[in-house]
């Protein structure tokens, strides 16, 4: 996956709940499995505008990448209380700072906020406060 080099954010279905791609001044990207859990159509709309405007863009990770979410989380720990959706979205966060993009990923899951700070990952508290220590 080819992006320039900067800052972006990863979305979980929580940042995006929120509004996040609506006030972040950077680009924003998530995978297609949390886009299928955005469900009531007030979010949905919002969801289909932000997509359409390109604000926010669906990327999927790849196979190498997810399987190295899988052994970050079990390397953090965190791997029985993480979703495939909360893999692949550390798995894209690792593959675009694989590729030279800084990377942020917002979310208020503590359990993804211990496994991409184990990555290395900055992350971004959405409603709630997060983690206490890297």
């Amino acid at each position: 996956m080819k992006l320039k080099e900067g800052k972006v954010l990863v979305l979980d279905t929580g940042a995006i709940l929120a509004g996040v791609p609506l006030v972040a001044p950077l680009k924003c990207y998530t995978p297609a499995s949390v886009v299928s859990e955005v469900r009531d159509s007030e979010s949905r709309a919002v969801l289909e505008k932000l997509l359409e405007s390109r604000r926010l863009e669906v990327l999927e990770p790849s196979g190498y990448y997810v399987e190295k979410a899988v052994e970050t989380a079990r390397k953090a720990g965190t791997l029985r209380h993480l979703s495939n959706v909360d893999l692949k979205v550390i798995a894209l966060a690792l593959e675009l700072k694989a590729g030279g993009v800084e990377v942020i990923v917002a979310s208020d899951d503590y359990r993804v906020q211990e496994t991409i700070a184990k990555a290395g990952i900055e992350f971004l508290r959405v409603r709630y406060k997060g983690i206490r220590r890297k």
